[in-house]
């Protein structure tokens, strides 16, 4: 569990299955993602996967809790993707529509990138859509450097690179 001044992040566990397949199915909350909202079979595959994610692999998504109010409002961490026939590592985060422009992002991604930097990892990416400019903005203040366009599940990104 990682603990910041107004977030705690920790793994995903049974008794979050309702409110995440609930989110994942809302079309606000997964904005700038390539399936958009989830069917309630995607999201609970999608549920298992953030469950189990730590378990096979040692990293994954952190479920992002308000601390004052123990409300769970999204995720953040990163998990392995395949990019330009690599095995790397990608930054994302997604939050509740109500949890947004509050700094939660920063101050969650914040945290990851300085645990998995105590654990090892260098470098970092992330991506975005090209008009999704309130997380690049976020990439940028985090240091994370604009390095190439392309697609990512036929969904256009910008990439961006952290070395850490």
């Amino acid at each position: 569990m990682i603990k910041t001044e107004r977030l705690e992040l920790r793994k995903f566990a049974q008794k979050d299955r309702s409110e995440v397949i609930k989110l994942l199915g809302n079309a606000d909350f997964m904005a700038f993602s390539p399936t958009g909202a989830m069917t309630p079979e995607q999201a609970d595959m999608r549920f298992e996967e953030l469950v189990s994610t730590f378990q096979n692999k040692g990293i994954g998504k952190f479920c992002v809790v308000e601390r004052t109010t123990g409300e769970l409002v999204g995720y953040c961490g990163i998990e392995s993707f395949n990019y330009k026939g690599e095995s790397v590592v990608e930054l994302g985060y997604r939050l509740k529509v109500s949890a947004r422009g509050k700094g939660y992002a920063f101050e969650a991604s914040s945290a990851v990138l300085s645990f998995v930097s105590q654990i090892g990892y260098t470098k970092i990416l992330a991506l975005t859509e090209p008009e999704n400019m309130p997380s690049q903005h976020i990439l940028l203040k985090l240091g994370f450097q604009a390095c190439g366009d392309g697609y990512y599940q036929n969904m256009p990104v910008q990439y961006f690179e952290k070395c850490i």
